[in-house]
């Protein structure tokens, strides 16, 4: 992938590619959430109400002096009435305390609504109603209040706090632990998708075909062979999928390899040595050649693997080192291609190794990538010139392109 902007597609494609590491930082984010829950546990919230006299009204029944809420719930939430109504809870809590757990509230320009919080539904109650009467004392007393507003009568308690709600341990945790996970599942998202801006490898089958002009011929599942009994196994017992099968047979059809005139051909197929997953290729073509009745022998650094009789295919196996690719030494063939596993190689390497063919003076007749990845819907057999003029296609849920003819 370029180091060019991702657009949607490619960043949907690189988070599903890296979903186990996303899914891992969001359960890590789930568990931080969970563990924040326990340590903060669940708060109880308790209401009390107070309700204040009207202003007193001229005889013309207009009120001569409007009161202002707004300075009433300020009295409330004070420091002197949060200072006396902590000392007044079990346990006591300091100002600061009781300032990050009482809310006063204008409901009507005559009420005020007291909200607190605490540990227990006994504590929210006890603080709830502690603001509330401290409150009362304050304006209807000689103390002397903010704005120096003096005495106010008539304030009474309207409805007391009998009841507290919340405080489930189960939805507490369950709030902060989801929570957790979605930050975790974008923070894991955010990292795969910083990775990806930086990673130049090819994964789409377009990419790797724009990448030096050359189409895709097919995609094959890779054979995983990691000790020469798995090698063995692969030449004597390779029995390919329906789908592997196939893309075996249009590679041999595209390179006019499995023509049965008599005459001998031959194809040479090129991988970086430190691919494991595209190695294998030369043998499975070998193996799969066998079983349509093709006879085919096997080079590998010039050991021939070759069948009693006349031959009609030999696939020579070549190994190139990816920093530095020679192909020197190595037997001209009919025919050329390189496998290469999806997500493997740069643009880079992958144009040093056509540059190095074409030095030994050979044509790479198509490319066969092993491996490509479930999300790529793309072929690597039109053109980039061609896809570019070409009108957009719909797109279909499953996400192919259906073509009109």
């Amino acid at each position: 992938m370029s180091a060019q902007q991702l657009d949607v597609k490619k960043s949907w494609q690189a988070i599903r590619r890296h979903r186990l590491l996303v899914g891992a930082v969001a359960l890590v984010g789930l568990l931080a959430g969970i563990g924040y829950a326990l340590v903060q546990p669940p708060m109880y919230n308790a209401s009390s109400l107070v309700v204040l006299p009207p202003p007193p009204q001229s005889a013309s029944g207009i009120s001569s002096n409007a009161q202002s809420i707004d300075t009433q719930v300020y009295i409330a939430e004070s420091g002197p009435v949060l200072l006396s109504a902590g000392q007044n809870v079990t346990p006591a809590l300091s100002t600061e305390e009781a300032r990050a757990r009482v809310k006063a509230t204008a409901v009507t320009e005559d009420v005020i609504r007291i909200d607190a919080q605490g540990t227990t539904a006994k504590q929210a109650i006890q603080l709830a109603n502690a603001v509330a009467q401290v409150y009362l004392v304050f304006i209807t007393t000689d103390q002397k209040l903010p704005g120096d507003l003096g005495k106010r009568t008539g304030a009474r308690m309207l409805e007391q706090a009998v009841n507290a709600n919340g405080g489930s341990m189960l939805v507490h945790t369950g709030t902060y632990g989801g929570l957790g996970a979605l930050l975790g599942a974008i923070a894991g998202a955010v990292l795969v998708l910083a990775r990806a801006r930086g990673d130049r490898r090819l994964r789409l089958r377009d990419e790797i075909a724009d990448a030096v002009g050359i189409p895709v011929l097919a995609s094959v599942s890779s054979y995983r062979a990691n000790d020469p009994s798995d090698w063995a196994n692969l030449l004597e017992h390779y029995s390919p999928t329906a789908v592997d099968a196939w893309a075996l047979r249009k590679v041999l059809h595209n390179l006019a390899l499995d023509t049965r005139s008599g005459q001998q051909v031959s194809l040479t197929v090129i991988s970086f040595a430190d691919d494991g997953k595209a190695r294998p290729l030369g043998p499975q073509l070998a193996a799969f050649a066998g079983t349509v009745g093709i006879s085919t022998s096997l080079v590998i650094d010039q050991h021939h693997d070759k069948p009693s009789g006349q031959v009609a295919l030999e696939i020579h196996l070549v190994l190139v080192d990816r920093d530095a690719p020679h192909l020197d030494y190595t037997e001209q063939t009919t025919r050329t291609i390189v496998a290469l596993s999806a997500g493997s190689v740069t643009a880079e390497e992958l144009a040093r190794l056509a540059v190095a063919t074409a030095a030994d003076d050979r044509t790479i007749d198509g490319l066969v990538v092993t491996d490509p990845d479930p999300s790529d819907r793309t072929v690597g057999r039109v053109a980039q010139a061609q896809r570019r003029a070409g009108s957009r296609l719909p797109t279909l849920l499953t996400g192919t392109a259906r073509r009109t003819r």
